[in-house]
């Protein structure tokens, strides 16, 4: 006679020992504090990465915590709440070591000097320094944008499980390992979905236990694996970022900080902004060009990933932008590129006129 798992027999005696009307309201808390806590997320998506997420309220001023992604790095990163209002949001931090990201909500206006002036909130949030009981073999829920189901105020979408254990995460995102090692919470709710990164996930309690991550594959099973960052490791996270003098400075956006440092001008602008989200290398996927550019007018496009500059290959970001600065007045670039299927050869003037919209 085969021994079931371990994991089944703790989750077959939860139910056993857990009244059925316990575990319905347990629900009903978890769902009521899941959803006004929880947002959708709309920003930047190229090939097989979804252009939308989820972020969990951490602060009544609109800190919110996420997964890091390509999502975070567009120019307008537009947040639902519950009821459907819309914000938009900074990033004011991001680790790709442990996959993390903090975003700060602000009012949507096209007028820079009002946004300064207004202030978001307060919004209810989960305390990631609040304490949260977790066995194995409790259920647990998850709420977030799974599929973009929800545009405004419909409600997120929801999965429910059992937590299993807690363990170190070994795991690979198509061909590369996953940078994150830390320590992850083992769930058998689906998770594993577009948009559901970043959602909550809370105890019958109604507490915050964890943040689902990014969808990986296991280096051990070889398979889709559900997971959550702990609520401790966000905790610790949230703590660094914010614990500084002045909270001013520990909630001033990636943008302004860069904005106030003074930047050297390079040689020759071909009007072509790269994508910076990567892992061990960031790959030069072209994220916008701007119209009326040399590059624009030779057209070259979103998406398009660069393989090489004047004959020498650029693997990465850092590769492309050196080959740029090494160009001498006038020369021509020409560029090797692939869009979709196909690879096509573009020769990019520097001495053409630049327009300034953004594409």
């Amino acid at each position: 006679m085969k021994c079931l798992d371990v994991t089944v027999l703790t989750a077959l005696s939860a139910l056993l020992i857990s009244p059925v009307s316990t575990i319905g309201s347990g629900f009903d808390r978890a769902i009521a504090a899941a959803m006004p806590r929880v947002v959708k997320l709309y920003g930047l998506g190229a090939g097989l990465q979804a252009g939308y997420g989820t972020g969990v309220i951490v602060s009544e001023d609109g800190l919110v915590l996420t997964v890091y992604s390509l999502l975070i790095d567009a120019r307008r990163i537009r947040v639902v709440t519950s009821d459907g209002t819309v914000f938009e949001a900074d990033v004011v931090n991001r680790d790709p070591q442990r996959q993390l990201a903090l975003l700060q909500l602000k009012p949507v206006t096209t007028d820079e000097a009002s946004v300064l002036k207004k202030t978001v909130g307060p919004f209810p949030f989960f305390d990631p320094a609040r304490e949260a009981t977790l066995r194995p073999g409790d259920w647990v829920l998850a709420a977030g944008n799974s599929f973009k189901v929800a545009h405004g105020a419909e409600p997120l979408s929801l999965a429910h499980g059992v937590f299993s254990a807690r363990t170190r995460l070994d795991a690979r995102r198509r061909l590369r390992d996953f940078p994150y090692r830390g320590d992850v919470l083992v769930i058998d709710a689906i998770t594993s979905n577009p948009g559901a990164p970043g959602s909550a996930l809370v105890n019958l309690d109604g507490d915050l236990v964890g943040m689902i991550g990014r969808q990986v594959v296991s280096n051990l099973t070889h398979t889709h694996f559900n997971h959550a960052v702990p609520r401790d490791v966000l905790y610790e996270y949230f703590v660094e970022i914010t614990s500084t003098d002045s909270d001013d400075i520990s909630r001033q956006s990636e943008r302004e900080r860069l904005a106030a440092v003074p930047q050297a001008e390079p040689p020759f602008d071909p009007g072509i902004r790269l994508s910076r989200t990567g892992y061990q290398r960031v790959l030069p996927f072209v994220e916008h060009v701007r119209s009326g550019s040399p590059a624009d007018q030779a057209g070259v496009r979103k998406d398009d990933l660069i393989l090489s500059v004047n004959g020498r290959n650029v693997p990465d970001t850092a590769a492309y932008e050196a080959r740029v600065n090494m160009l001498a007045p006038d020369e021509p670039m020409d560029l090797v590129i692939r869009r979709g299927r196909g690879i096509l050869s573009i020769r990019v003037e520097t001495s053409k006129q630049e327009g300034s919209e953004q594409r």
